[in-house]
């Protein structure tokens, strides 16, 4: 009797791809016609949907995440794919690579964020603003869970202070199609990690931490030592003073606080926080995942919006909310303390108010990044629109959520100025 030997589907897979090469899959995406630039990218699809492989599926729950919820695409898994990147329809760029499903609660939405990366990188230069053409990791991200208002929320925040002293991400919008299917807009992001701050600063060894000393690279002996110095010792003194100057670079702690304060993100500063600081350098702040700001937070039922006041927010010492624990305003509150620093912090903010977050500058560049997705809104909208009883159901609604950010723009310095008014006991 003759007997049946049992072929894996991932080994169909293999042979489906060699009959089928995977430059003939990316070339059929590059007959579709679009303004932005396109990331076709070809995977398993076991390995994408498959309800036990699957990074992408709910499936049978194989990770959960900190609240306890079970799914596939909270396991952090990567699986192999090949991605092809276009420019006006012609390859510019191929990469075999990994990918994983990215982000916070983000993941439970319908399109998902990934992380892509390889031993190589890739050496292309994505962001034409920038004099590197290559990348050790990158993500392609769905801005977050403003994927269901404006989906550039937070690459707005970014562009608006990337002349500052923060440390930014580069913002590139596209379109992906998965396995020759589309899949909407993307956000290209440069990531937080050693290669981009070898990059940015040229620099060799670094520590970067985030939350609440927690290690991500290096050492952390130097932030606790930071931090029990301005437990232990009265800022308002020169020498005190002189000591602090010497380890924290002040113009970016000062720029990244204007910002957070102004941007109105309150799912800071107990939480999105991570620094770092080079060996024979001075800790810097990375502007991270504002996701939240530019009024977006009263719908996670965060306090929060055009009229909320986050500087009194970033100095409470006795938390109002789990992300403002007196932890995470240690250094802002002690800061103060000094003078010299308060002086400067509040020249420096309205200097911000007048020129970095001038309504008319802040419009301008909210109609310029919706202006280069406009045309393919209605795609994308299609697409998703039946997914998810919250996704964008029109570009009437996508509009209205851009008139939000606006309307933010428009009211929000003269807040600003009026709490730091009340808190400084400044005249105008």
């Amino acid at each position: 009797m003759a007997t049946h030997r049992y072929i894996s589907p991932a080994f169909l897979f293999l042979l489906w791809a060699c009959s089928s090469p995977v430059e003939q899959f990316h070339d059929e995406v590059s007959e579709y016609k679009h303004q932005l630039p396109v990331i076709s990218i070809v995977a398993d699809s076991l390995d994408l949907f498959d309800d036990t492989l699957g990074i992408y599926s709910k499936g049978i729950g194989t990770a959960e995440n900190w609240q306890g919820q079970k799914a596939n695409y909270f396991s952090g898994k990567k699986i192999a794919m090949n991605m092809a990147y276009f420019i006006d329809g012609k390859v510019a760029f191929k990469q075999e690579a990994k990918m994983k499903v990215s982000g916070g609660g983000s993941r439970k939405q319908p399109q998902k964020s990934f992380n892509l990366s390889c031993k190589e990188g890739f050496g292309f230069p994505f962001f034409s603003h920038l004099p590197y053409d290559h990348y050790k990791s990158l993500r392609l991200r769905v801005s977050g869970q403003d994927w269901r208002e404006t989906l550039l929320r937070d690459a707005l925040m970014h562009t608006l202070v990337s002349h500052t002293q923060i440390d930014v991400q580069a913002y590139q919008p596209v379109v992906v199609y998965l396995n020759k299917k589309y899949w909407g807009i993307y956000n290209i992001r440069e990531k937080f990690n050693t290669n981009y701050l070898q990059q940015h600063h040229t620099i060799g060894a670094v520590d970067i931490l985030e939350g609440n000393s927690k290690l991500l690279e290096g050492k952390d002996d130097e932030y606790l030592e930071l931090l029990a110095y301005v437990q232990d010792n009265d800022l308002s003194r020169n020498e005190h003073w002189d000591w602090i100057e010497e380890r924290v670079d002040l113009e970016n702690f000062i720029d990244y606080y204007c910002a957070q304060i102004y941007f109105a993100n309150t799912d800071w500063p107990g939480n999105n926080i991570k620094y770092w600081k080079a060996s024979e350098g001075k800790w810097r702040w990375f502007l991270h995942d504002t996701d939240l700001g530019f009024d977006f937070a009263p719908i996670w039922g965060h306090p929060g919006g055009v009229k909320h006041n986050t500087l009194k927010f970033a100095l409470n010492d006795s938390f109002t909310t789990h992300h403002n624990q007196a932890w995470s305003t240690l250094l802002f509150r002690k800061f103060l303390n000094n003078e010299q620093f308060k002086q400067k912090f509040i020249r420096k903010f309205a200097q911000h108010l007048e020129v970095t977050f001038h309504p008319e500058r802040v419009v301008s560049v909210i109609d310029s990044l919706s202006a280069n997705i406009e045309d393919e809104m209605p795609r994308h909208i299609d697409r998703w629109k039946d997914e998810a009883d919250y996704a964008l159901q029109s570009v009437e609604d996508w509009q209205l959520e851009l008139d939000v950010l606006r309307a933010f723009a428009l009211q929000r310095p003269s807040i600003v100025r009026t709490h730091l008014q009340m808190n400084f006991k400044q005249a105008e």
